[in-house]
């Protein structure tokens, strides 16, 4: 409920004009630096409301390089029904308040035909309600936050809901513990992981002798990790992001002699720069493994990912590039405007799925998220991420 009026706030103040005086170092966008957007007639467009700047610039990057492989790709094959694709960048720091002073601007550029971003679920959701009223798609491929849909009918995920993946979370835990210290990010994604987690460690038998929340922006978190210790845990699970990740298992390992079990962290370059060493056996949940996907089409991606920038791709790049593909995947089977992406969303049951297991997949139309993609679990060692039978 609480979810819903803040929703319905964001809504009308967007209409009323009185967020477009916020300063954003993106609301021009940056499509002239990606080469990829045009307004000729020749070419539609992708929005990509992400962040090139600011404190997630790190997922901006990985995600940049999917999207303009995956266009690469679709124009390589033919476009989307005989037009060119291209993507016009918006950069928000991933903010609510830059989503939602650029969306109209999205809505305004009629080349655009669906949005996709941003990194994290509560900016994105401060942006939905302006495309829900225009009418535009807004495919929020990295939003994890179960009530991320619950804006209207045109807004859309193909992400692993959070109650998947602490499900999965908790599951792997309870192998490995019997009682848990937990530490998690203090925003709403934060809360609202930790207590699906919560919920699957009591189903499980798992006690959580510690618990404690940590701010987004923190630097020292002793004094919550050190009761942590204290407690005498089987395991620390930490709920976040790559940077507070690292700062959780280095303050554990460097400064507080802990030498257990730790669980958390993302599988991005960054987890493990910042990390080092104490990043090894760290589990995660995650969506793709590019040494373990058995799936032919997934493998080829590995290999054009590899061609082009030299490394591996993880789960942010390839939700990024599948995103890409798939609305392209709509519009070539219905057509190449707004509301032929609604349609092909609505209609189309064989999207090519790249993450986990591979195959395809559909939405449900009741929710507007993926029906059939399941986590998969992911292990730090010799400084990079692969996959994890458990």
């Amino acid at each position: 409920m609480k979810t819903s009026i803040i929703r319905k706030a964001l809504a009308g103040l967007v209409a009323a004009g009185t967020l477009l005086s916020v300063s954003a170092c993106g609301l021009q966008g940056d499509a002239a630096n990606s080469g990829s957007g045009s307004d000729s007639g020749d070419t539609v467009n992708i929005g990509v409301i992400y962040p090139k700047t600011g404190q997630y610039a790190e997922y901006g990057k990985l995600f940049q390089q999917g999207f303009d492989l995956a266009v690469e790709k679709v124009n390589k094959d033919g476009g989307v029904k005989g037009k060119k694709l291209g993507l016009k960048y918006f950069d928000t720091q991933s903010d609510a308040k830059q989503d939602a002073a650029v969306a109209p601007k999205l809505v305004a550029d009629k080349s655009i035909i669906a949005v996709v971003g941003d990194y994290a679920s509560p900016a994105s959701a401060a942006a939905s309600p302006t495309f829900q009223q225009a009418g535009l798609v807004h495919y929020g491929f990295n939003n994890s936050a179960p009530t991320f849909t619950e804006t209207g009918d045109h807004v859309w995920t193909p992400q692993i809901g959070q109650d998947k993946y602490q499900k999965a979370n908790a599951d792997i835990v309870a192998k490995k513990a019997k009682k848990i210290s937990v530490v998690y990010i203090e925003n709403d994604w934060g809360k609202q992981a930790y207590q699906y987690f919560k919920e699957e460690a009591e189903k499980n038998g798992t006690q959580i002798v510690y618990e404690s929340s940590y701010l987004p922006d923190s630097t020292d978190l002793s004094p919550i990790l050190i009761p942590a210790r204290d407690a005498k845990p089987d395991a620390v699970v930490d709920i976040g992001y790559g940077p507070d990740g690292a700062l959780v298992i280095n303050t554990l390992r460097d400064k507080l002699g802990y030498t257990g079990p730790y669980f958390g962290g993302q599988e991005t370059k960054e987890f493990l720069d910042l990390a080092g060493k104490n990043a090894e056996g760290a589990i995660i949940t995650g969506s793709f493994s590019a040494t373990g996907t058995k799936d032919a089409k997934a493998q080829q991606f590995v290999k054009d990912f590899n061609a082009k920038y030299g490394n591996n791709p993880g789960n942010f790049e390839v939700t990024a590039y599948q995103a890409i593909i798939d609305l392209a995947y709509a519009a070539n089977k219905t057509e190449p405007t707004r509301e032929g992406i609604q349609k092909g969303l609505q209609t189309v049951t064989d999207f090519p799925l790249y993450q986990g297991n591979g195959g395809t997949f559909k939405f449900n139309l009741k929710n507007r998220r993926a029906d059939n993609i399941e986590p998969i679990l992911l292990i730090a060692k010799d400084g990079k991420f692969q996959q994890y039978e458990g």
